[in-house]
């Protein structure tokens, strides 16, 4: 199978799963909120960054060392990387249970003691499941991945509803949580039947360390100040605060996540396969670059356009005061799809040593655009996000730009086009309205944007658009006429 077959049947099984499973989630979160209120949704909130720091060191240490090493990925390999990784869950646990009075003294919310000793289980259930994963990625094998997802989405999610409906507060969120990491696990685990051996190599360790350790820093740099804005909400603000700004960056971020990560999680195994290949490498980055502005930009400036209807009707009027953050949020996505595409191909070309420097760069940055925007409350943090973020994006692309001459200046080039059509369907959608009706408006604003910004680049005549518009024609018509 081509490369470009290859890419195409793993981005439809991605995408698959990310509209069953990521947005279905989304929608179940949701409707959990309206149940909960804020202040409930807040407390899981205040104990995100732990969870997130922890398992940033699975996704993006060894994890994609092993799908780097893919062509010369051993058994020595996978079985040490298997229990470095479940002995690292269970050291990270057994830290955070006895650390659990102090998180809850941190936020002054004494309930959490018991919520994140149940809550950081997941850590445990993930821990097993990295090697798994990543075999399957390297196979390109994401209809498995999907499957597995698809199934712990929906009786995780029965069973949240279920018990959000029966008054058990934010223990509906945790456990629901706690059940989609097992069933998940447990499909993985069906689907790459693979068993690990009683082996460990201290030099596949070194080896893998070298790549990963990098990756596993970067990570943890880049998911403590991504998510230190929540934490320090929780900290000067109150849970209901934490709330409103988790939901926003929950939706903001899943939105992000839905589009980095189908298309990276099937470009990367594909970019690691012909990273010896410099001309083939660059073409697909480019085509990658292109094809990314084009779907997240309207979806983002869409989502900001239409992000009071949605609120209103998804979590109710007690939500509101989460629209401004979730509108500047959304800004602050725009670029990150492309900033992640930077950092994933210096990991393609095993250059995890360029991706650190780069992530410990913005350290100075974001905390100190975070204590100056503190005094500003939820408001000002999630604007502080949207000017770091476009300066990030420079940072980003400053090494691709000096190694495959296509920095970010020339990527915004490649997008310019983009921009322009998505400022125009935000000007005019933010001015559609019908009174009386909010799902009415929503619609409108949806379909309308849609064909605002479709037009405006078939105006432009936008190659890209316009040649895969053909390749898509031209494959119905061939099976048409089989």
């Amino acid at each position: 199978m081509s490369l470009r077959s290859q890419a195409i049947r793993g981005f439809t099984w991605s995408l698959f799963s990310k509209l069953t499973n990521q947005l279905g989630y989304i929608g179940v979160t949701i409707f959990i909120a309206r149940l909960i209120g804020p202040q409930s949704f807040g407390l899981i909130g205040m104990l995100t960054i732990f969870m997130l720091l922890v398992e940033s060191t699975f996704n993006n240490g060894f994890s994609q060392a092993l799908i780097q090493r893919s062509h010369q990925l051993t058994e020595q390999d996978a079985s040490t990387i298997f229990y470095v990784n479940l002995g690292w869950g269970i050291a990270m646990y057994s830290l955070l249970y006895f650390t659990a009075p102090f998180i809850a003294e941190f936020y002054n919310q004494p309930v959490l003691i018991d919520i994140s000793r149940v809550l950081f289980i997941i850590i445990l259930i993930n821990a097993l499941t990295v090697v798994a994963r990543a075999k399957l990625t390297i196979n390109i094998d994401f209809k498995s991945q999907a499957i597995a997802s698809t199934v712990a989405t929906v009786f995780s999610s029965i069973i949240g509803i279920y018990l959000a409906l029966n008054d058990y507060d934010y223990w509906a969120l945790v456990w629901l949580l706690i059940i989609k990491a097992i069933i998940n696990s447990i499909g993985i685990w069906f689907f790459c039947r693979w068993l690990p051996k009683l082996i460990f190599s201290m030099e596949s360790f070194k080896l893998l360390f070298k790549f990963g350790s990098n990756l596993m820093i970067a990570g943890l740099v880049a998911t403590f100040v991504n998510n230190l804005y929540v934490a320090l909400v929780g900290r000067y603000f109150n849970a209901m605060q934490v709330g409103y700004f988790t939901q926003a960056q929950n939706l903001s971020n899943n939105l992000s996540q839905f589009i980095s990560s189908t298309l990276q999680g099937v470009t990367y195994p594909i970019m690691t396969s012909v990273k010896d290949d410099n001309e083939r490498l660059v073409n697909i980055y480019t085509q990658l670059i292109s094809v990314t502005m084009l779907v997240s930009l309207p979806m983002f400036i869409g989502f900001a356009a239409v992000s009071e209807e949605f609120v209103r009707i998804a979590l109710g009027d007690e939500w509101l005061p989460v629209v401004p953050v979730l509108v500047a949020l959304c800004f602050a996505r725009t670029i990150t799809p492309i900033s992640s595409i930077n950092l994933n191909i210096l990991n393609a070309v095993g250059r995890s040593d360029l991706f650190l420097k780069v992530d410990l760069s913005k350290l100075p940055m974001s905390l100190g655009a975070l204590f100056i925007a503190i005094p500003y409350g939820i408001e000002g943090l999630a604007w502080a996000m949207v000017g770091t973020s476009f300066i990030a994006f420079f940072m980003n692309a400053y090494f691709p730009g000096k190694l495959f001459n296509f920095g970010g200046i020339a990527q915004l080039k490649v997008a310019y086009k983009y921009i322009i059509a998505a400022a125009i369907m935000y000007a005019t959608v933010s001015q559609v309205s019908i009174s009386d009706s909010l799902w009415l408006t929503l619609v409108t604003k949806i379909l309308f944007g849609a064909v605002v910004y479709v037009t405006l680049l078939l105006i432009m005549r936008d190659t890209f658009l316009l040649k895969n518009v053909r390749f898509i024609v031209n494959k119905i018509s061939d099976k048409s006429f089989r």
